[in-house]
Parts: C-alpha cells; structure tokens; sequence
C-alpha cells in the first residue's frame, strides 16, 4: 500500500509536466506574441508540409476581390495557385497578397508585431501544425481585418 501511495505523485508529476509542456509548445501560456509566434513556426517547421493547400478568408470591409476565400495550393514552399472557393477563378494578381503561404501569413504577423500603431494583436495557431488559423490587428468592432486560415490538407 505505501508503495502505491509513493507512486501515484510520481506519475502525476510526470503528467502534469507533459501536459504542461504540451501546452507551452502551443503557446497557451506565452503571453508575449513575439514568443508565441515562434513557438508556432519552430512547430511548422518541425510537422508542416511541403506540399499542401489551403483556405485563406478574411472579414473585412475590403474590395471583393480581398474579402472572398480562396485555396491556396503550396508545392515546396511555394504558391502554385490561388483559386476563388465560390467562382473557382484565379485570383488576380492585385490581390495575391491577402492569399499567401502559411510562410507568408507568419510574415504578415510579424510585420504587424513590429508596426508602430497597429493595435491589440490576437491570434490563433493551430495545435498540432503550429500555421495561423485567425489573426486580427486592432479590434475587428471597428473593422479590422480578421485573416482566417483553414481546412489545411496535405498533398
């Protein structure tokens, strides 16, 4: 019986520090963004493919054209295509910006960090892949751009 006694706060000391650790490494208790942005690519990095594709939406009162979701096919690294979800037309190319890689969406994270003015940062990474699934800067009451990244599919 004692033994069993000894035991059982050894294995939920090593528990709880699994679980802990698991949830630093998704960022739940970073509340510097500089940090959790790291934390988020290193994980990228680590379990992100090379190929995959992607829905990119924002809300937003923004041209058409910046506001409808579009799939975003990435081959090592790079863009291959960008297709309105609704129409299935090419995005233009005046608007490959609001449409990038996931590489892309951290850049636009950390521009936004680094801007002077920009406002309350929030954002949302996903779990296991570590990519940006929601990011807004300022408060989107008052219209801020909210970028929403989703269905992430490995091809």
């Amino acid at each position: 019986m004692r033994l069993t006694v000894q035991r059982w706060p050894r294995r939920l000391s090593v528990v709880l520090l699994a679980l802990t650790m698991g949830a630093s490494e998704c960022g739940l208790f970073s509340t510097d963004p500089d940090a959790s942005l790291a934390m988020a690519r290193a994980r990228w990095e680590r379990r992100g493919p090379d190929d995959y594709s992607i829905t990119i939406s924002r809300s937003c009162e923004c041209l058409p054209g910046m506001s409808e979701p579009a799939v975003v096919v990435v081959r090592d690294g790079v863009v291959e295509s960008r297709t309105y979800v609704q129409t299935g037309l090419s995005v233009p190319a005046e608007f490959a910006h609001g449409y990038p890689s996931v590489d892309g969406l951290f850049d636009q994270i950390e521009e936004g960090l680094q801007a002077e003015g920009n406002g309350e940062l929030s954002v949302s990474y996903h779990a296991v892949f570590g990519y940006p699934t929601r990011f807004v800067f300022g408060d989107p009451a008052v219209d801020a751009p909210v970028t929403f990244a989703s269905d992430l599919t490995p091809l």
